[in-house]
């Protein structure tokens, strides 16, 4: 098959979610098929990949996304009634690439992962078009909106709601379209014919523990991008809320932030006693091995949380919250430990802290559940079996329950 990849951002190196998930795709796809990538480069150090990428791909067009002239072009897009994410990634060069493909390329199948790409996916004759949401976009915007203040909560909510819309039309306009959990799928099927709906999550690599360093003194960690919304606001709520009580339960812990482009916010908790916080690391995922105990004190967050997913592979215990959760199917206070409340989530850290059988118990229980239920091999061939037009649709929930509420944690930690 020739299969058209379109995504947001260049899906190599995999050094973060949305990136590892498509890199796994594109990869996977081009062991059987002709694949031609076109993606952004919003990150002026990630051109040097470009020619990587080709290694998997007939033909890579990845053209620069500068920040300031596509933020204009978003307000514009605001302002005449569209959604801010079209206009963002709304691109001459962008087009006039596809465009040469168009004509001289026949596609079998055209894949847009993000709903950024669904506009440009639909331009494109393919005998099939499949839409990789991911989570939904919208839903991110809304919640940003609830916790804004000022303008910016305004411009949020409208953002929000009108790609809400947008959304809905293009998932009925694409042949499939794949969620990465169930929750997100639910959402989506008031309005969405259920046969074009479909469920792939993300894998994970199980690192090789006997190359961990042994730490030296009590770490509490949390790995991510630090220039993201949801990121910076976990761990400042984390450091302001949660870490003194932490500190003071055990005087020589250490809360690190590890994750490029820290925030001038992020970069301030280094002032809090005990708190660190690295900026870009050569190895996030090696980044992890200090830590005795993994965080993931999210307040907003969508889909599956990788973060989450390569601490627990690497035999970690998390803390995390119920939003956190989402979509990995753990069972709460074993294989990971759910807390909501700052007084919660600072008395599961120093439990962890004071009890290294509980730690050992926890980190290893959640990587025997990521080892049977968060395996790559799987979920790819879910994915190409969508793509390739093979797949049955996932089935509604019989009944979604309350498998991660927050009252389960508290035996465990108490």
């Amino acid at each position: 098959m020739n299969i058209l990849y379109l995504a947001h951002r260049i899906p190599y190196p995999p050094d973060k979610g949305d990136k590892l998930r498509a890199f796994h795709q594109l990869a996977h796809l081009a062991q059987a098929h002709r694949v031609w990538c076109a993606c952004f480069v919003d990150d002026p150090a990630d051109r040097a990949h470009v020619e990587t990428l080709r290694r998997y791909c007939v033909d890579v067009v990845a053209p620069p996304l500068h920040r300031l002239p596509a933020l204009w072009r978003a307000g514009l897009a605001l302002l005449s009634g569209a959604t801010f994410t079209e206009g963002y990634y709304a691109c001459p060069r962008f087009d006039a690439a596809l465009d040469a493909w168009r004509r001289s390329i026949e596609f079998d199948t055209v894949l847009a992962f993000s709903s950024a790409m669904a506009p440009w996916a639909l331009r494109m004759p393919a005998g099939r078009r499949v839409l990789d949401l991911c989570d939904l976009d919208s839903r991110k915007w809304l919640a940003y909106a609830r916790t804004a203040r000022g303008p910016g909560s305004i411009l949020y909510g409208v953002e929000g709601t009108r790609l809400a819309q947008r959304e809905a039309e293009w998932c009925r306009a694409f042949d499939a379209t794949i969620l990465i959990t169930e929750e997100e799928a639910t959402e989506l099927r008031p309005s969405v014919p259920r046969e074009r709906l479909h469920i792939v999550g993300n894998g994970v690599v199980l690192p090789d523990l006997s190359v961990f360093p042994v730490a030296e003194r009590p770490v509490v960690g949390f790995v991510g991008v630090m220039d993201y919304h949801p990121n910076v606001d976990a761990v400042c709520w984390f450091a302001r809320a949660v870490w003194p009580a932490v500190r003071a339960a055990c005087p020589q812990a250490i809360f690190r932030i590890v994750g490029r482009r820290p925030k001038r916010a992020v970069r301030h908790l280094a002032r809090l006693p005990g708190v660190e916080v690295t900026g870009a690391v050569p190895d996030a995922g090696r980044a992890v091995a200090p830590f005795q105990v993994s965080v993931a004190p999210l307040r907003i967050a969508r889909g599956l949380q990788n973060k989450v997913l390569e601490a627990m592979a690497a035999a970690k215990p998390v803390v995390l919250t119920t939003p956190a959760a989402t979509g990995i199917p753990a069972a709460a206070g074993q294989e990971f430990i759910i807390a909501d409340t700052a007084d919660t989530m600072a008395a599961a850290v120093i439990r962890l802290l004071q009890d290294a059988d509980l730690r050992g118990r926890v980190g290893q229980a959640a990587r025997a559940h990521v080892a049977r239920h968060q395996r790559w091999d799987l979920e790819l061939a879910r994915f190409a079996g969508v793509v390739e037009g093979q797949a049955n649709p996932s089935p509604p929930p019989c009944d979604i329950g309350t498998a991660h509420a927050p009252t389960q944690c508290v035996s465990a930690v108490q």
